[in-house]
C-alpha cells in the first residue's frame, strides 16, 4: 500500500527579479491533490506486475514447446539433400577419389575383354560384363567431378617452392649419372584379376558414391566370371595347340618311317634285278600296273608309274595309255627285225630291265596337250623322255619314256 508524503512543495513565480514578492510560507498539500498522486503510483506498479507476469506465460509456454517435437526430418530425406549438396573440402577430395578408383576399374575392364576378346570368349560370356561396366560409367558421370591428380611422394612443397634454385644449382654443379636401368629392381606384374580384386574405393558415407560402389561390385563380379572363361579358353587353345604339334611331329615321324620303308623297298627292288640278263628277268620279279593291263615293270619303276598315272587321270579324265612295256630278249629281237633302227640291239634296250614304256594316247605327239603335261610333270615322279628322243635328238621318239629312279 502506497502512503501519501508529507512533503510540502514550494511554490515559485516564473517572473520577477530580486523584488519579487516572496513566496508565501509552505502549507501541506491539499488532500485533493494526494488524493490524484495515489492512483499514478499503483498504476505504474501493476503495469511492471503485469509485465512481469507476462514474460512468465513466455517461458513456460517455451519450455513446453521444447518438449514436443514439431517436425520430424526423415533419414532419407537427409541422405538425399547429403548428396545434392556439392561437396566442399574432405569431402570432395575423398568424392574425387573415389570417382578416380572407379575409372581405374574401368580401365582394367577394357583390358580384360581385350585379352578375352584375343581368347575367343563368346560374346554372350562378355555381355554382363559390358552391361556392369555401362553401368560404372554412367556412375562416374553422375558423379561429376574433378579427377585428382596424384602428386609424386618424393616432391614435397617446399621442393615445389624452390624450383627455380634447383634449377639454377642443376645448371652450375654437374648432375649425377643416371642410375643404371638394369640396378633397379622390377615390380613384379600385376595382372588384371589383381587389379580389379584390389581396386577399392575409399570408406566414405558420402551417398553419392553409393552408386558407384555397387556397380564397381557388379563389375568386380563380371569381370572375375570373364577372367576365369578367358583362362579356360587359353589353357584349351594351349592343349589344342600342343595336341596339334605332337599330332604333326608323329604325322612327320610316321612319313619319315614310310619314306624310308619305300627306299629301301626300291632299292631291294633295284638290286633284285642286278643278277638278271637284259630281256631276261622273270615275271615273278616284275610288277604290274592297274591302268594297263599285261604290262609289266622293275616293281620301283611301276610303283612311279603308278603314281603319275593317277595324276594324268585327274588331268584328262583317261587313264594313261600304255603300248609297251617289259620287253623279253626274244620280244627285242622281234621288233628289231620288224623296225629296224627303231629298235635297240638286242640285249641293250633299256625295256629288257623293266625300266621303259613307250605311251600313247596323245603322248606320242610332239606338242599335244598331253606330251607337253608329261614334259612338265613326269619328272617329279622320275620319269623324263630322254634327250636323244625328244624333239632334235639322234632319234627322236617322243612316245618313249624312262625311269631313273
Amino acid at each position: 500500500m502506497f502512503r501519501v508524503s508529507d512533503r510540502k512543495f514550494g511554490l515559485r513565480r516564473r517572473s520577477g527579479g530580486r523584488h519579487a514578492a516572496p513566496a508565501p510560507a509552505s502549507t501541506s498539500m491539499p488532500r485533493a491533490l494526494s488524493l490524484v498522486r495515489v492512483p499514478r503510483r499503483i498504476a505504474q506498479g501493476g503495469v511492471a506486475l503485469g509485465l512481469v507476469l507476462s514474460m512468465g506465460a513466455v517461458v513456460v509456454t517455451a519450455q513446453a514447446d521444447e518438449q514436443t517435437p514439431t517436425s520430424v526430418v526423415a533419414e532419407g530425406t537427409l541422405a538425399q539433400a547429403s548428396a545434392d549438396a556439392p561437396p566442399t573440402g574432405l569431402a570432395a577430395l575423398a568424392r574425387a577419389e573415389t570417382v578416380d578408383a572407379a575409372m581405374a576399374a574401368v580401365d582394367e575392364v577394357s583390358r580384360v575383354r581385350a585379352e578375352a576378346t584375343r581368347a575367343a570368349v563368346p560374346d554372350h560370356a562378355l555381355a554382363e560384363l559390358d552391361a556392369a561396366t555401362a553401368e560404372l560409367q554412367a556412375a562416374i558421370a553422375e558423379a561429376d567431378v574433378e579427377p585428382v591428380v596424384p602428386r609424386e611422394r618424393s616432391v614435397s612443397r617446399n621442393a615445389e617452392r624452390s624450383d627455380a634454385d634447383v634449377t639454377t644449382d642443376d645448371a652450375e654443379t654437374p648432375s649425377a649419372p643416371a642410375p643404371d636401368a638394369t640396378d633397379a629392381p622390377e615390380e613384379p606384374a600385376t595382372s588384371d584379376a589383381d587389379v580389379l580384386t584390389e581396386s577399392t574405393l575409399p570408406d566414405v558415407t558420402d551417398p553419392a558414391t553409393a552408386p558407384l560402389r555397387e556397380a564397381l561390385d557388379r563389375v568386380r563380379e563380371a569381370a572375375q566370371a570373364v577372367l576365369t572363361t578367358t583362362e579356360q579358353k587359353i589353357a584349351e587353345a594351349e592343349a589344342a595347340q600342343l595336341a596339334e604339334q605332337v599330332a604333326q611331329q608323329a604325322a612327320a615321324a610316321e612319313a619319315e618311317r614310310v619314306a624310308a620303308e619305300q627306299a629301301a623297298r626300291r632299292a631291294a627292288w633295284k638290286a633284285s634285278l642286278q643278277g638278271y640278263q637284259n630281256g631276261k628277268v622273270p615275271p615273278e620279279a616284275l610288277c604290274g600296273l592297274s591302268f594297263a593291263a599285261g604290262a609289266q615293270l622293275r616293281c620301283d619303276a611301276a610303283e612311279a608309274l603308278e603314281a603319275l598315272g593317277a595324276a594324268y587321270a585327274a588331268r584328262f579324265g583317261t587313264p594313261l595309255e600304255v603300248s609297251d612295256s617289259y620287253r623279253s630278249y626274244g620280244g627285242q629281237v622281234a621288233c628289231r627285225a620288224a623296225k629296224g633302227s627303231l629298235c635297240a640291239t638286242p640285249g641293250t634296250s633299256n625295256h629288257g630291265m623293266g625300266v621303259a614304256v613307250d605311251l600313247g594316247g596323245g603322248v606320242q605327239t610332239f606338242g599335244s596337250a598331253q606330251h607337253q603335261w608329261m614334259r612338265e610333270n613326269a619328272p617329279a615322279y622320275q620319269w623324263t623322255l630322254p634327250g636323244w628322243a625328244q624333239a632334235g635328238g639322234s632319234k627322236p621318239e617322243p612316245w618313249h619314256w624312262e625311269y631313273v629312279g
